[in-house]
């Protein structure tokens, strides 16, 4: 019983800066998107890959997944206005035989096909598991720039991805939030909104985010050292 990875490329990264979406920048010598592409490939619990891309790079993300998505089927798919509606867009053209998803940022180039296997796997087991990252730093609550509390982080994680769970669950999570007018960041926030249960899994990679130049120049700095 395999997964239907989407990986949500359809934003355009304008903070960065660039003319072109951050997911296509290079990153030692490939797009950033082909990190999650092959990452994915070499993860067994996967069964086909389902890429959202920007309308006008279809093409361009086409010819990148058939450079790094190795064996896996895969397809390429038009994002929406926003990622809750590219991800909706790649969950309705996953493959109606296979009952689980992991939806995963194309913008975090370090997850390991090790994690991906295990986050499905969780999700086989308890219906839905994200990866996460420990906070470490105190965090405050600031309301109009005064602190008016600390947090517990000890009960405190950040979400990161893949974030997986049965497709049903997810497809009814959309329905609900469609019909409220909730409007999430992640996967889920849109399951619990629908009474869902979570589990999680500590990333043990560096599973960050590249959403500012530092973050792409930490990301470059960090792929020059491993070489």
């Amino acid at each position: 019983m395999q997964v239907s990875a989407i990986i949500a490329a359809g934003g355009s990264g304008t903070r960065l800066g660039y003319q072109e979406p951050k997911q296509f920048l290079d990153l030692r010598g490939k797009p950033i998107i082909a990190w999650s592409m092959e990452a994915f490939s070499k993860a067994s619990e996967i069964g086909e890959i389902v890429i959202v891309a920007p309308l006008e790079h279809l093409d361009r993300v086409t010819d990148y997944a058939k450079s790094f998505c190795g064996q896996k089927p895969f397809k390429v798919v038009p994002g929406g206005g926003t990622r809750q509606e590219s991800v909706r867009n790649g969950l309705e053209a996953s493959a109606s035989g296979i009952s689980y998803v992991a939806v995963h940022d194309a913008a975090r180039p370090f997850v390991t096909p090790d994690e991906i296997d295990s986050i499905c796997l969780m999700a086989k087991e308890f219906g839905a598991a994200i990866l996460v990252r420990k906070v470490t730093d105190t965090i405050k609550e600031v309301q109009e720039d005064i602190i008016v509390r600390t947090l517990d982080r000890s009960r405190l994680v950040a979400a990161l991805t893949p974030q997986a769970c049965r497709k049903k669950d997810l497809i009814e999570a959309y329905e609900l939030a469609a019909t409220d007018g909730f409007v999430a960041t992640d996967e889920a926030s849109l399951l619990e909104h629908a009474g869902k249960s979570v589990v999680v899994q500590v990333s043990e990679s560096i599973n960050f985010k590249i959403t500012t130049e530092a973050d792409l120049k930490m990301a470059r700095a960090i792929v020059e050292s491993l070489m």
